[in-house]
């Protein structure tokens, strides 16, 4: 291919999904603007008008595909009609074809028609170090292309008069595991008045079980927000940049060492030090003591946010500004250069 000029994009979900917004929705946007590569954005849907979006870009796809286009399917792993459907779109226009995958889905659900499409698809883009060696026996030409994060120039540098820790994500599963397992513990024996930010709580069950948790820590204040439109991004990070650290803990398994990081990029673009399970993905971007702090245990979860909020001001401006100056790592322009780079030099990986 010698220039990019259009992407097929089809999507395994609605918008709603956090990589169908961070590496297609919004990368798409931007390669428009910045590049004028136009693209179809296809989620898939039984409302006529999804179905129609669809088959428009299928056909034109599969009998009229355009010049210099990349077709790329995205974490799709059923065997229903839309899978179906996008298994012969890439056994039939194989070349510059690409599987999309941020997550090791191939632990989660049955893993055929994934490994079917990594097989039928010319590169497979994945968004860890851990799932790039994983997957490199199953298509070599597996890019990394780790996830990223838009850039809205919110950030803050200055503590809360009440110290204030944030969480943000789909809370359930192996998230909810490794909160309870190292935050809460350290948050509850704060010595300190805290006020917890939880974002992403969804369940009144899940509330109710927070609430019994921190009964008896009458430091700890809570805040369990509702209703929240995740497509909104400039709410989100104005939400995360009134933290004063972010917490991304992850439990050492197979599946939580696939993940991108994708929680502590959030905090470090908004300019909060973050603490963070030293698990090999997130060791990537995090430096210990300079844009936030390793911790393995409740003990260090507690230590580390008791430094946090008894250092000096300047301190902790310092912190801020480092995790801000860490987002060029895994800004959009990266995300898409990178994609850029590949198609358009057809270069080995």
């Amino acid at each position: 291919m010698s220039k990019l000029n259009y992407i097929y994009w089809f999507a395994y979900y609605n918008i709603d999904s956090p990589s169908v917004r961070y590496r297609g929705h919004y990368p798409l946007q931007y390669l428009e603007k910045q590049h004028g590569i136009r693209s179809a954005f296809i989620v898939p849907g039984y409302h006529p008008k999804a179905m129609m979006r669809f088959a428009i870009a299928y056909c034109s796809a599969l009998f009229f595909r355009k010049k210099d286009s990349l077709i790329v399917v995205q974490r799709v792993h059923s065997n229903f009609i839309y899978a179906n459907l996008l298994k012969l779109l890439l056994r039939i226009r194989k070349k510059d074809t690409m599987y999309d995958l941020d997550d090791a889905d191939y632990l989660e659900y049955p893993p055929e028609t994934i490994y079917s499409m990594m097989r039928l698809s010319a590169v497979v883009s994945v968004g860890s170090h851990a799932m790039a060696e994983n997957l490199r026996t199953r298509n070599p030409n597996t890019l990394l292309n780790t996830s990223p994060v838009p850039d809205l120039h919110i950030c803050r540098e200055k503590r809360n008069e009440v110290f204030t820790v944030g969480w943000i994500g789909g809370y359930g599963g192996d998230h909810k595991k490794s909160l309870q397992q190292l935050c809460f513990p350290a948050i509850a024996a704060l010595g300190f008045p805290v006020k917890l930010v939880l974002v992403g709580v969804t369940t009144q069950n899940d509330r109710d079980e927070i609430r019994a948790y921190f009964k008896n820590s009458t430091q700890v204040q809570l805040e369990l927000p509702e209703q929240i439109n995740w497509q909104d991004e400039n709410a989100i990070q104005q939400r995360i940049s009134g933290f004063d650290a972010g917490i991304a803990t992850l439990l050492d398994n197979e599946f939580q060492r696939s993940k991108s990081a994708f929680k502590l990029k959030q905090y470090m673009n908004n300019g909060v030090p973050v603490l963070s399970s030293p698990i090999p993905e997130n060791s990537h971007f995090i430096e210990h003591g300079v844009n936030g702090f390793c911790c393995a245990t409740v003990a260090d979860f507690k230590t580390y946010l008791t430094l946090l909020r008894e250092m000096h001001d300047t301190a902790y401006s310092a912190l801020a500004k480092a995790a801000r100056g860490s987002a060029n790592r895994f800004s959009i322009q990266n995300y898409c250069e990178t994609l850029l780079a590949h198609f358009s030099s057809n270069a080995p990986l």
